[in-house]
Parts: C-alpha cells; sequence; structure tokens
C-alpha cells in the first residue's frame, strides 16, 4: 500500500496558480498539484484520487493539463505482470524560476567560451545525462516504442511534447533564456541526451532510430523527427 500524504494546503492555503494559457486553478486542480507536491515519492493516479476523494478519471484530466502547463512531471512504475504499467506523478523539478535554469545558463556560456569544439562538448555531456535517464527506465512488457521512451522523457524534463504522429512538438524549453543566447550549445546537450536514451535504454520494440532536433521550428516549439539510423 502506498505511503500517501495530503498535504497541509491541499484544499486551503494560497491563492490557485494559473495554468499556462494564464487561466487560474480550479479548486480540485489546484488541490491534485498541492496533494503531488506534499508527497515523497512519486504516487499514482490511484493514490491521488484516494487522497483527494476525485474519481480517478478526474484526477487523470487534471494531471494531463498540469503536464502541458509544466506543473508535474511523470514516469512509468516498473513492470508487475501484463498490461502497461502506470503513470507515476511528481513535481516538475524545473520552471520559470528554477536556480537551475541559471546554473545552465552560466555553464552554456562557460562552454561556449573555452570550448574548442562546444558543440561537441556540450552533445557528450548530454549524452552522459541520456545514459543516466536511460539507467532508470523500466522494462516493459511489450517493450517500449522509441517513439513513447523519446516522448515520456522529453516530458519528464519539462518540455511538454506532444506526438502528432509525424513529429514531436516541444511546447516548452524549460532552458529556454540560456537556449536563445547559446542556441548551439543547449541544443547540443539536448541531441546528445536523445542519442544517450536511446542508446542506453531497455529492449525497444523496433530499431533505435536517430533523433533530429530543430530549434525554434515554429513560434514557441522545438521539433523532433525520428528516422532509421544509417
Amino acid at each position: 500500500m502506498e505511503n500517501f500524504r495530503t498535504g497541509p494546503d491541499a484544499q486551503n492555503g494560497p491563492p490557485p496558480r494559473r495554468g499556462a494559457a494564464g487561466r487560474r486553478h480550479s479548486r480540485a486542480r489546484e488541490q491534485v498539484l498541492r496533494t503531488v507536491e506534499a508527497q515523497r515519492s512519486p504516487v499514482s493516479v490511484a493514490a491521488i484520487s484516494r487522497a483527494t476523494g476525485l474519481h480517478e478519471n478526474t484526477v487523470r484530466g487534471h494531471l494531463d493539463q498540469l503536464l502541458a502547463d509544466g506543473h508535474v512531471t511523470r514516469s512509468r512504475a516498473a513492470a508487475e505482470g501484463r498490461g502497461r504499467p502506470a503513470w507515476l506523478w511528481r513535481p516538475t523539478r524545473y520552471g520559470p524560476a528554477s536556480p537551475y535554469a541559471a546554473l545552465a545558463g552560466v555553464l552554456a556560456g562557460t562552454i561556449a567560451r573555452t570550448s574548442a569544439d562546444p558543440a561537441a562538448t556540450a552533445h557528450e555531456a548530454g549524452r552522459g545525462w541520456g545514459g543516466q535517464l536511460a539507467a532508470d527506465l523500466p522494462e516493459t512488457a511489450p517493450p517500449a516504442t522509441a517513439r513513447a521512451v523519446v516522448t515520456d522523457a522529453m516530458a519528464a524534463q519539462g518540455f511538454a511534447p506532444e506526438d502528432d504522429g509525424e513529429r514531436i512538438v516541444l511546447h516548452r524549453c524549460p532552458l529556454l533564456e540560456a537556449a536563445s543566447r547559446h542556441t548551439e550549445v543547449v541544443c547540443s546537450v539536448h541531441r546528445g541526451l536523445l542519442a544517450g536514451l536511446l542508446e542506453g535504454a531497455p529492449a525497444l520494440d523496433g530499431a533505435r532510430p536517430e533523433v533530429e532536433l530543430l530549434p525554434f521550428a515554429a513560434p514557441g516549439q522545438c521539433h523532433l523527427r525520428l528516422r532509421d539510423a544509417g
């Protein structure tokens, strides 16, 4: 049974926050967010439903919007028996006010100034990051597709991805300021992350494609395209 805590301010306390479009959260959505934030470990929809008294479908709808708005992230639980593992939810690690965004900007600037090949240095750093993410991925039954692994990883890192079948659209960059000033470095880190992720991911359903990142391909968007290696 999950060790679940409800946040002391899940229903009272500060005013509700706002989504990406500027609309204030409903009482229920803010309750879901504060409950997730109060936990010491990632939690399931069922656990949140039990803690809040909201129907699981209602909780799932709020979490999907909170994910799109960058307030929460998700990862797959370890596979148990048949069927697709459940999502586990936790507060987002990055955001507009995150100190890590400022640190990333400093590091990107340092690489740009001091490396003989900033893009290669950044790519190698990102590749190590992707390898660490891959090591934490559970094996699923049936095996996950490369598109699913990439989409889930980018969601977990705060990029708000949307897979339209042709490409994966990233609606948010958690390091937008750094990417705007040092596009080559930051985007090379992300390219390396994707390469390391797919190189190290558990057995995938199908080939391991190469991922092409198109920075700022449209207003407010970067695009990912998966293509067969070779």
